[in-house]
């Protein structure tokens, strides 16, 4: 590597990290609390050996209690602002990895142009960038669910190279263990492999024997990093899997995988399946409970209080928490592949590659809205592959534009104005795309497509990631005596507030000491009729926390 690649890998690096690890104890979110106290006690029944007390979660979470569980070499574990941001900078750090290898993927699949193009979309993806500063499971399973796909990508494009189909068995492995969605990955395995089949390997056996490899290696990483799996029995099978996967990539190698040897990885998983019953059901219970049970707290829809919000919800949250160039420079990436499929091998291959990408999406949209349980960050690994398409738009789409408009003014310029071409590109797409995601730091989570306008996003979804509750508890920290005051919160509030507020914050809904000298109201409790907007206190408004356009918390003060 140039000296010159090696500065900018490293300012690329040091970009990603800027607005992940900067600013990390700015306002809890929901479920933190819980994730803290899940990675402690995860890393205590580590520590003291009760392996079998490591299934805490359906989720099951088992990525993100590992690290979030780190803080605890370092600081007293606990649930308060300073081990929230240690796990937070953990997590970052681990995100920030993984959107590195994915440049370095998507620069072998597509060439530097779209890899630089992926890095700005990837790195301040809006939604992205706001879950990376969350304790909680979708930042991680996200990303490695995103190395899976590339890396199988990277396999299907060279079947000689095994070690990409060993390294996305590990990174599914990885997002399995993180949460439970990354299963809908199972069936693009198999449309992967069809789009990018090959006629001398046309033998079934030979794509049988790869998918056995394939989900050995993430059946091999989920009994090593769960402690659950941790026993005498689980150790003699992952040894006979290691063995069966040894055997079938010798054969491979050769081109050849005889009956026989496929029998035998099928009885060594059939094996592990009846072996591990017993320890899995437990844990597919707690997915199905997760899917078919909508969550306890209800969704402001369309003006409506409901806790399905239905198919539309998931459509119209790709258009919310997108940017505005996102969509419409992936459709335009769609386009530009399908004129070149039949061009050059390269072209073909791009085609083919992006055809998966959004074989992907499809299958993530439509096996999440079958759901019960609905969340915009559920979506997430939609919104990666999205963005991935987007680069390759607006790479592709420059490439058009430069060949069918300026090449036919400026033929003495040529490339000056290929030059001119590029930064004026490049400039916009900053200003669209990336500035207004900086500009909401540190509170990501309040970004909105801007062709929508904030008064009306309240009036059709539910708003409010907590954020702006923090900087409601710092104002009132303000206040004269606040270590003794006494301030009413609602209810879905009170979680958020009290960790940044010096006195007594209670729930409003079960009833205080004293009269509270204020009221703090959250948008969300306004929303789905917890709490009217105006309090229950009758008192006067005194200050309204805004972020991005939008009214997110109301302080009421209440005379005595």
């Amino acid at each position: 590597m140039s000296r010159r690649c090696f500065v900018l890998v490293c300012c690329l690096f040091f970009l990603i990290s800027i607005p992940r690890l900067l600013s990390l104890d700015a306002h809890w979110s929901s479920d933190e609390a819980r994730w803290l106290r899940r990675s402690a006690q995860f890393m205590f029944a580590v520590k003291k050996g009760a392996f079998s007390e490591t299934l805490i979660a359906y989720h099951p979470g088992v990525t993100t209690m590992w690290t979030a569980g780190l803080r605890t070499f370092f600081t007293d574990p606990g649930v308060d602002v300073e081990n929230l941001a240690q796990a937070r900078s953990f997590i970052g750090i681990v995100v920030w990895a993984g959107i590195g290898i994915a440049i370095l993927l998507l620069y072998r699949l597509f060439g530097k142009w779209v890899a630089l193009a992926s890095f700005a979309c990837l790195a301040y993806s809006p939604l992205f960038l706001a879950q990376t500063r969350r304790v909680h499971t979708d930042s991680l399973a996200s990303t490695f669910i995103l190395l899976t796909v590339l890396l199988f990508l990277h396999y299907c494009q060279n079947r000689e190279c095994r070690r990409y189909l060993i390294l996305s068995g590990i990174a599914l492995g990885l997002a399995l263990l993180s949460k439970s969605y990354a299963l809908i990955l199972l069936p693009w395995i198999p449309i992967c492999l069809f789009l990018f089949r090959e006629k001398h390997i046309g033998v079934f056996s030979t794509h049988f024997a790869e998918g056995i490899v394939f989900f050995n290696c993430s059946a091999l990483t989920g009994m090593l990093l769960w402690p659950v799996f941790w026993t005498p029995m689980f150790g003699l099978m992952a040894l006979s899997l290691l063995g069966l996967t040894f055997l079938l990539l010798r054969k491979m190698k050769a081109e050849d995988s005889p009956m026989w040897l496929v029998g035998i990885a099928c009885a060594g998983l059939c094996l592990v399946g009846v072996s591990a019953s017993q320890t899995l059901w437990s844990v597919f219970e707690k997915v199905n409970w997760a899917v078919t049970t909508p969550h306890e707290v209800a969704h402001f829809f369309f003006g409506k209080v409901v806790y399905d919000p239905g198919w539309l919800f998931y459509l119209l949250m790709l258009t919310l928490k997108s940017t505005p160039l996102m969509l419409p420079l992936a459709i335009v990436g769609c386009i530009l592949l399908w004129k070149q499929r039949n061009g050059s091998a390269e072209t073909e291959r791009h085609f083919k590659t992006g055809l998966a990408l959004v074989a992907g999406i499809v299958l993530f949209t439509v096996c999440l809205s079958a759901t019960s349980k609905k969340f915009s960050r559920y979506l997430l690994p939609v919104f990666l592959m999205l963005e991935i398409l987007a680069a390759i738009g607006f790479v592709e789409g420059l490439r058009w534009f430069y060949i069918a408009v300026c090449s036919r003014f400026a033929t003495a310029a040529t490339e000056k104005s290929k030059t001119t071409l590029v930064v004026l590109a490049c400039i916009v797409f900053f200003f669209i795309q990336v500035l207004p995601v900086l500009a909401r730091y540190p509170y990501y989570g309040t970004y909105y497509n801007l062709c929508w306008k904030a008064t009306d996003i309240t009036k059709i979804v539910t708003v409010g990631d907590a954020s702006g509750l923090d900087l409601a508890a710092k104002y009132l920290n303000q206040k004269p005596n606040a270590d003794r005051m006494f301030v009413q919160v609602s209810p879905l509030a009170m979680e958020y507030v009290r960790h940044y507020f010096q006195g007594f914050a209670p729930r409003g809904d079960i009833g205080i000491e004293r009269p509270p000298a204020y009221e703090v109201v959250y948008i969300r409790d306004s929303q789905i009729k917890l709490v009217p907007q105006e309090g229950t206190r009758g008192g006067e408004l005194e200050h309204v926390i805004t972020l991005n356009g939008i009214d997110l918390v109301w302080i009421y003060r209440i005379p005595r």
